[in-house]
């Protein structure tokens, strides 16, 4: 397996492999295949690639209603963002969509499992994450682990001068805790901040797919405002594409595999899209 690392418009850098023997098969699953697409759907496939973006990740730990976890799906696909972890301390609990919910949305990211904190923080540092905990504004769930040499932000301040600073051109890593405890005590070895939604009514919380939306739409807009080019390189989006098209495309399989069997471990590894996920290094 062979590593490569190339530079994000925002001169950050972003990891991606493709084996040694499969570079010459990149880009012919997207030529044998779409064909069988409406332009308007090619179309609408290729403008919404260029709008994608690495830059924010959410990491949901024990997060187990179907419900929940569908929102979820759907809102960071609508802010364009691509990445997901879900944390799953118990080995036998298991992802579930609610498909009423989901509506198909879980087919545009790139979800990973991970079962460990100290792996998943790995993977995030040296993914040159910074890794905000989110928290009520009280930090009632976190007062006993509650480490306070650490900045806090509200999603109001996404867009001052002193967040914009403190974040630089670094990626961010959400993490959101269970529905009833929040996040992990352990998890204070390894913050960079933690993160907010300001309330000022009765409710004392947000459903986690609530805040995930206001938190995931106040980074987009900091984004819009800071970064000018924060989404997806040329080759990601051709990398993410050609991924959607083996995905999605029907009787994919049967036609690569009928017609282009010379194509089938291309195809099968940029369905599965390993080669586009955050690594340890």
């Amino acid at each position: 397996m062979v590593s490569s690392e190339t530079k994000t418009n925002s001169n950050m850098p972003t990891q991606y492999f493709i084996p040694e023997y499969l570079r010459n098969d990149f880009g012919k699953i997207n030529a044998a295949l779409r064909g069988f697409l409406t332009e308007t759907r090619l179309a609408k496939m290729q403008n919404i690639a260029q709008k994608r973006s690495r830059q924010v990740l959410t990491v949901f730990e024990n997060t187990h209603h179907a419900h929940n976890i569908s929102a979820i799906i759907r809102t960071i696909d609508a802010f364009g963002f691509l990445d997901l972890f879900f944390l799953y301390s118990n080995s036998e609990m298991r992802f579930r969509a609610a498909d009423t919910v989901d509506r198909g949305a879980s087919q545009w990211l790139m979800p990973k499992r991970l079962t460990s904190i100290e792996d998943c923080a790995k993977i995030l540092k040296d993914s040159n994450y910074k890794i905000a905990l989110v928290s009520l504004p009280d930090f009632s769930r976190t007062s006993e682990h509650y480490n306070y040499h650490i900045p806090s932000f509200t999603s109001q301040k996404f867009c001052t001068d002193e967040f914009k600073n403190f974040i630089g051109n670094q990626k961010i890593a959400l993490i959101f805790g269970s529905e009833l405890h929040g996040v992990s005590p352990e998890w204070k070895n390894y913050a960079d901040m933690y993160l907010s939604v300001e309330m000022y009514g009765f409710t004392e919380s947000l459903n986690v797919s609530v805040c995930a939306g206001i938190l995931l739409q106040s980074l987009r807009e900091s984004l819009l405002q800071s970064q000018k080019n924060f989404h997806l390189n040329i080759k990601e989006q051709e990398l993410i594409l050609e991924h959607w098209i083996a995905k999605t495309c029907p009787n994919a399989l049967n036609y690569i595999s009928s017609r282009m069997p010379e194509l089938l471990p291309w195809f099968e590894f940029v369905r599965s899209g390993q080669f586009f996920q955050p690594l340890s290094k």
